[in-house]
């Protein structure tokens, strides 16, 4: 069974900030993983929107539900593209890189 508690409020104001991007959200900490959840009670069978990466409560909270929020998907699926290409770029130039100084070293 899930361990956790809501946190209704915060010295920052964070949770209210949250609650005014959508009033249905909330923000529980699973106290098993160590880590605040947003989740939307408005959502049908699973109010669980996503596991915030940092370990308090603070602006960056806000600014990445904000950034992966529905309505801004589209942005959001384009800059994920983005940096995958570059990646990929990156990978393949070390890749070629790690080649030619091992076949002209050899």
């Amino acid at each position: 069974m899930k361990r956790f508690f809501v946190v209704d409020s915060d010295c920052l104001g964070i949770i209210e900030r949250l609650r005014s991007i959508d009033k249905d959200y909330f923000v529980v900490f699973d106290i098993d993983k160590k880590k605040f959840e947003l989740h939307n009670k408005s959502q049908f069978s699973n109010s669980y929107c996503l596991t915030f990466p940092f370990d308090e409560i603070d602006e960056r909270m806000v600014c990445l539900t904000l950034k992966t929020r529905v309505q801004n998907s589209d942005k959001f699926f384009q800059e994920m593209e983005k940096e995958n290409e570059r990646n990929r770029k990156t990978l393949i130039s070390t890749t070629i890189k790690a080649f030619k100084e091992s076949f002209y070293d050899g």
